[in-house]
């Protein structure tokens, strides 16, 4: 053991009894469940043996009240990942590619929730212990997406290793900003520069 799977996309009304009825319906007996607040609509749940385990995976992509969840092997937080790594979210690598010689050190978040707000981005970062010095949320040429600057290379790096990082329920990409994507938020005002990272934390 444990015999555990990460259930993903909850409906935000499902209670832990609900969760619990999804397997049960389907005769695979629950041991205990445990929803988080980050991420949202992530639930663990646990079994009590491996055939309950491989029962409940194949549930997956069946609809919890009214949305289809996710139900996946659940992997423990490996030693890869920081000590302020989150319940819940999947263990993500440390980022081993190139990095720029000199600033600016930014970044393009993709696939970011609606509810998500320019706040939420920056303390998105700064929990994970980036220090943020811009951020550039919403884009004008693509919604859902941001573009964070960072103050230093170390914190470049800690971001660029949370792509894939469940953020309010939903995987977000992250990746280097390129030239086109800089071009792309040329074509106007915007909220450029608006107060520094100094508001966060």
């Amino acid at each position: 053991g444990p015999f555990a799977a990460r259930v993903s996309g909850i409906d935000k009304t499902a209670s832990d009894a609900d969760i619990e009825q999804y397997f049960t319906e389907n005769n695979i007996e629950v041991k205990k469940v445990e929803q988080f607040d980050v991420p949202r609509h992530t639930a663990r749940v646990d079994f009590n043996d491996i055939s309950s385990l491989e029962q409940a995976l194949q549930l997956s992509g069946r609809n919890l009240l009214r949305r289809k969840v996710k139900v996946e092997l659940w992997a423990e937080v490996g030693s890869e990942v920081s000590s302020s790594a989150l319940p819940g979210a999947r263990p993500l690598k440390q980022y081993e590619g190139p990095l720029p010689d000199a600033p600016p050190y930014k970044i393009i978040i993709r696939s970011l929730d609606k509810s998500v707000d320019r706040d939420d981005l920056g303390y998105f970062f700064w929990d994970r212990e980036c220090q943020v010095s811009n951020i550039e949320y919403p884009l004008k040429a693509e919604r859902h997406a941001g573009i964070v600057e960072f103050e230093d290379l170390e914190s470049l790096k800690r971001a660029l290793g949370l792509n894939r990082a469940v953020y309010k329920g939903r995987e977000v990409s992250i990746d280097f900003v390129s030239a086109k994507d800089e071009r792309a938020q040329q074509g106007g005002g915007g909220s450029r520069g608006g107060g520094g990272g100094g508001s966060y934390g």
